[in-house]
C-alpha cells in the first residue's frame, strides 16, 4: 500500500483498470458453460467377446469457485485503494461503522466510501446472479477442493441394429421356402457415464445473494448514522466575496 495520498491516487486508476478486467473476464467465463462441464464414461460389452470402445473423459476447465476466488483477490485490493484515499479525504468529516449482526466490517467509513461501496454491491450482484448452478434433477457430491462436483453413475444401454431372416413358409415339395431379412435394434452393451460439473449448488448463489442484500442494508443504516453527525455552520461567505470585490 502506499504511504501518501499522492501515491493512493496515482495508482488508484490502475488498479481499478485491473479490476474491471478481472470481473470482465470472469463474465466470460461465466457465459461459457462448457468450461464448467465434464464427464467420464467406460463402457462394457453385452457378451463376452463383444465389440469394445475406448472410454470418455472429459475434465472440467474451470469452476465457479475458482472464479469467485480470482474475483475477490482483485476487489480486495481495489477496495483497499479506495479506502485509503476516502478514509485520508475525509479526515473530520461525518463516519460510521459498517455492521453486520455482530461483527464490524469496516470501522469509521466516511460517507464517500460508504457510497461507493453501495455502487460496487450493484456489480457484484449482477455477477452472482449469472453464476451457473446444478441441475435439481441430478443429486451432486463435491469431490475436489477447487469446487468440483460430480453425479452419481449413470447406465444406458447401447443399441444396435441387427439383421435376422425371418422364415415366413416351410419349404415343401412343391414350393422354394419363403423368408424375409428384418432389422432389428438389440442392446451391444452398457455405457456408465458420470457428469463432472464447476457449478454450485443453488443454495451457495442464493446465501451469496442474501449476504449481498444485508450488506446493502448495512451500509444505508451507515450513511444515515454519520448523517446524523451535527454539522458544522462555518461562515466563510462574506470573507471570501469581500476579498473579491471589496
Amino acid at each position: 500500500m502506499a504511504k501518501y495520498l499522492g501515491q493512493v491516487v496515482a495508482i488508484e486508476a490502475d488498479v481499478r483498470k485491473a479490476a474491471k478486467r478481472k470481473l470482465t473476464d470472469a463474465y466470460h467465463a461465466l457465459d461459457k458453460p462448457a468450461m464448467l462441464e465434464g464427464i467420464t464414461g467406460e463402457y462394457a460389452p453385452a457378451v463376452d467377446g463383444g465389440e469394445q470402445l475406448p472410454g470418455e473423459e472429459l475434465r472440467v476447465q474451470a469452476t465457479v469457485e475458482e472464479m469467485i476466488a480470482a474475483t475477490r483477490d482483485v476487489l480486495s485490493n481495489m477496495f483497499d485503494v479506495t479506502a485509503a484515499r476516502d478514509f485520508t479525504n475525509s479526515a473530520g468529516q461525518a463516519k460510521a461503522d459498517v455492521v453486520v449482526g455482530e461483527s464490524t466490517l469496516v470501522e469509521g467509513a466516511p460517507v464517500p466510501y460508504i457510497l461507493w461501496l453501495d455502487r460496487q454491491l450493484d456489480d457484484l450482484q449482477t455477477f452472482t446472479e449469472r453464476i451457473p448452478t446444478h441441475s435439481p434433477s441430478t443429486t451432486w457430491e463435491l469431490v475436489e477442493s477447487r469446487g468440483v462436483y460430480k453425479s452419481a453413475p449413470v447406465k444406458t444401454s447401447r443399441q444396435v441394429q441387427q439383421h435376422k431372416v425371418i422364415t415366413l413358409a416351410e419349404a415343401t415339395q412343391h414350393h422354394q421356402a419363403q423368408a424375409q431379412v428384418v432389422a432389428e435394434q438389440v442392446t451391444a452393451g452398457t455405457w456408465t457415464r458420470i457428469k463432472y460439473s464447476g457449478a454450485v449448488p443453488v443454495a451457495r448463489r442464493e446465501e451469496i445473494l442474501r449476504r449481498i442484500a444485508t450488506l446493502r442494508a448495512a451500509l444505508h443504516a451507515a450513511r444515515e448514522q454519520a448523517n446524523r453527525v451535527e454539522a458544522t455552520e462555518p461562515v466563510v461567505g462574506s470573507r471570501v466575496l469581500g476579498y473579491i470585490f471589496d
